[in-house]
């Protein structure tokens, strides 16, 4: 049987694409950081993509429903990401389709940035969510995130995202992702393989709260007991010689460009000199 199949739209994380990548860096080590959080839970993961995550979640919750706005993707993640314990929906995040008080954990991750009416979805997060059950919200950082992602309708600064969530929530535990390069010594074997590396890591470029890439707040009515266990992933290879070419390659498009511009430039005074020319003319006459 062919397994369905989902476009790459450069926002939605799909492994078959983005495997070796920082995206997918990114994306996986919040679902696994939510592994150890969920174990023995019924979770909402909501806005679950193409259900890579909602199976991580799967292997240690006791049942996970997994919704999505998008009926192809949706359709994709029953295909290739499906287990006994799973369940996915079509299902906006302004009208979950779940009854009330009916989910331990609502993770939300990469969502709240996405949808128009942000405080009708945390109504709707509040509303499924058992009362001392669990949220786990991770948005972008604005003060670091990058200008002009057309899928995003709002982003937030920490403060602000922390009041937002301090009108459902009298608890918030807050963490946070941050990004940086990451060099190593090891083994051919080491470098070879994936999993866990057994390397210590140092960090010697600290960071402040507003360089943070994301945020990753647990959030709930109850004291918090849960704790999220730092994480490490290594995204895609970096290539000093590959950024100096594809720099060149975008220096040279800039110069084609710039020419480009200076030749219709060109060509318009040219033409309107011409009409002037004519125009002048006719007024000696």
């Amino acid at each position: 049987m062919t397994k369905a199949t989902l476009e790459n739209d450069y926002e939605r994380m799909v492994p078959e694409f983005h495997r070796q990548t920082l995206t997918y860096a990114e994306h996986i080590s919040r679902y696994m950081s939510a592994q150890d959080i969920v174990t023995g839970k019924v979770v909402l993961d909501i806005a679950s993509g193409s259900g890579y995550g909602t199976q991580l979640l799967g292997e240690t919750a006791q049942y996970v429903y997994g919704v999505d706005v998008n009926e192809r993707s949706v359709t994709y993640a029953q295909a290739n990401y499906a287990r006994d314990n799973v369940e996915y929906k079509v299902g906006d995040g302004e009208k979950i389709p779940l009854p009330d008080n009916s989910v331990d954990v609502v993770i939300t991750l990469e969502t709240i940035e996405h949808i128009e009416d942000y405080k009708k979805f945390l109504d709707e997060v509040d509303r499924v969510l058992r009362p001392d059950g669990l949220a786990i919200v991770s948005t972008p950082n604005d003060l670091e995130f990058a200008e002009g992602n057309h899928f995003h309708l709002h982003e937030f600064q920490y403060q602000e995202l922390k009041d937002l969530l301090k009108e459902h929530y009298d608890y918030i535990d807050s963490y946070f992702q941050a990004t940086w390069k990451y060099v190593s010594i090891g083994t051919q074997e080491m470098f070879e393989s994936e999993g866990l590396v057994d390397a210590p890591t140092i960090s010697y470029s600290a960071k402040k709260p507003e360089q943070y890439l994301y945020f990753y707040l647990l959030c709930s009515k109850r004291k918090i007991v849960e704790i999220v266990k730092p994480v490490g992933l290594l995204g895609e290879h970096y290539s000093d010689r590959q950024l100096v070419q594809e720099k060149s390659i975008d220096n040279d498009k800039v110069q084609a460009l710039q020419d480009e511009l200076s030749a219709i430039k060109t060509s318009r005074s040219y033409m309107l000199a011409r009409k002037l020319a004519v125009i002048k003319s006719k007024l000696k006459a």
